[in-house]
């Protein structure tokens, strides 16, 4: 034999290696062989869920006659060998599983031998429910018939036991009631996908009997559904977060707050001093509705001088009640109350930000001013509140200007009853300070400089649009005496009580000397005159 005739036959035998390695399945004249379980095709290599007892169809074809069949289920004949002695094998079986992973072979000779092999996973039992909440099942037994809880809002919960595990598992809620005279149903569904070993879904309920359909499906399709009732008996009343003042300065008064229920409230009254009734919720169906475990109260009450009566009534849809009586003392001669946002009233490049409020009693007017506390003198003023008709509160957001180093800020209140109540605050500056330099020059915020100019004390115009003082053009000049000034558009100067710009003694100490432009005209002239003559 040559090197060359060798080296093929080695070739040769390493692809029928190669051949058998794949899948295990083509030895000697096997040609095709084919399985379906339970009508659907199976390739050797796969896997397969079954709920039962799988039926398998197997069907095998070769080139020459197929001497020998077995059918295995892990390892394991138990009588399903053949022996066709024909070309073509075909059979159907049914095949006894346990659950869990199963293991089919089939092995074929036929001058040769070929193995098929899939897995089959048998899932024969529906899920079975631990159930934890609102009930519990521990030995795995199916729920109680009828549970009793006292809310609307229940939590379904359950460990899961399954072979494979639970795919799907949907609930859904049946609440029968009845409404103006007629037989109405309200329904409500929830699904869960893949949810692992447990799940914890909380349904709502209606008052009374509400009918549960739980059903839960596995990988295999095995479903395993419970039906039950969960009986909502409500024994709780109702509750109330109310807020209510006990005195107040005006003829109306707001009521806020909020009333809840455990299940559903059906309806909340609201009587005033008057005696008239007022329905902040209307009673409705005993369908469930989640917007009604809580409703907010925010309602506007008129009173009468004195004390005034009021009375607060909810009741569920079971018929619990609570009822609320509250004492409102309506009298015109409270003081007003001034409170200030300490946080944010601050000095800020010159300005005072004033915030806060006044309420309580009858407020006809408030001002607020700002005023230096070393001279007192008032700084910078604003009207913030002289309606027509008196309040009850005012809300102070304002700017005022500002003293240097401390402001006090000042607010000023007028009653209905024309007394007036003060309340101050002392705020520190911030920012820019003044710079103190000699010629009274500050420095601004963008860095430029201003000249500061004396105010005269009690100069300030209440009545400028700015409130600060008037000193007309910026270019004028104002005398620390009582002078007037001649000319207030600016260019001017302002003469003293002893005539400003002397030095006190009469002379003059600048501007040019009364005539000297005449004297000297005079005698240059006379000199050319004495000149001309001499000529001659």
């Amino acid at each position: 034999m040559t090197r060359r005739s060798v080296r093929g036959a080695i070739w040769g035998i390493v692809l029928v290696i190669a051949i058998v390695g794949m899948a295990g399945v083509v030895v000697g004249d096997v040609q095709n062989t084919s399985v379906s379980i339970d009508g659907t095709e199976l390739a050797a290599g796969d896997t397969v869920r079954v709920d039962g007892h799988p039926t398998v169809d197997v069907s095998i074809e070769a080139d020459t006659a197929i001497d020998l069949v077995e059918v295995r289920v892990n390892g394991n004949i138990d009588g399903r060998s053949f022996e066709p002695g024909t070309e073509s094998f075909s059979r159907t079986l049914e095949l006894e599983m346990d659950d869990g992973e199963n293991t089919l072979q089939i092995v074929a000779s036929a001058g040769g031998t070929s193995t098929y092999e899939a897995t089959v996973y048998k899932d024969s039992t529906s899920p079975y429910l631990q159930y934890t909440s609102p009930f519990s099942t521990p030995d795995l037994s199916p729920p109680p018939d009828s549970t009793t809880v006292g809310d609307a809002r229940v939590t379904l919960a359950a460990d899961i036991v399954d072979e494979f595990g639970v795919e799907t598992i949907e609930i859904q809620r049946r609440y029968d009631y009845t409404f103006a005279g007629q037989g109405e149903t309200s329904r409500e569904s929830y699904q869960i996908t893949d949810p692992g070993g447990s799940f914890s879904q909380e349904v709502f309920l209606g008052d009374g009997e509400n009918r549960i359909r739980a059903s839960y499906v596995d990988e295999a399709g095995n479903t395993r559904v419970h039906e039950f009732v969960l009986y909502v008996d409500d024994t709780e009343q109702p509750t109330m977060d109310l807020s209510v003042p006990e005195r107040t300065g005006t003829d109306e008064v707001r009521v806020q707050g909020t009333v809840s229920d455990n299940v559903k409230i059906n309806s909340v009254e609201l009587e005033g001093p008057t005696g008239s009734t007022t329905q902040v919720l209307q009673s409705t169906h005993a369908e469930p509705n989640r917007d009604r475990l809580s409703t907010e109260i925010n309602r506007v009450v008129s009173l009468n001088e004195g004390e005034n009566d009021i009375t607060i009534t909810a009741t569920d849809i079971a018929g619990n009640t609570i009822e609320r009586d509250y004492t409102i003392v309506y009298d015109r001669d409270i003081d007003p109350d001034v409170t200030f946002d300490q946080e944010r009233t601050t000095v800020e490049n010159g300005q005072v930000s004033v915030v806060g409020r006044v309420d309580r009693g009858e407020i006809d007017s408030v001002t607020i001013e700002s005023v230096d506390p070393e001279t007192e003198e008032i700084i910078d003023i604003a009207r913030v509140y002289g309606g027509d008709e008196t309040t009850s509160r005012v809300d102070l957001d304002h700017q005022l200007a500002a003293a240097d180093g401390e402001t006090i800020v000042r607010v000023i209140v007028t009653d209905s009853q024309g007394d007036q109540h003060e309340e101050t605050i002392t705020v520190s500056s911030s920012g820019a300070s003044t710079s103190g330099s000699d010629d009274g020059s500050t420095d601004d915020a963008d860095g430029s400089s201003t000249q500061v100019t004396a105010e005269t004390p009690g100069s300030f115009d209440a009545g400028s649009d700015d409130g600060g003082s008037d000193t007309g053009d910026e270019s004028s000049t104002t005398d620390d005496d009582a002078g007037d000034t001649s000319d207030s558009s600016g260019g001017s100067t302002t003469d003293d009580a002893g005539g400003s710009g002397s030095n006190g003694d009469g002379n003059e100490t600048s501007g040019s000397i009364p005539g000297f432009s005449v004297v000297t005209a005079l005698l240059a002239f006379l000199l050319i005159g004495a000149r001309l003559r001499g000529a001659r």
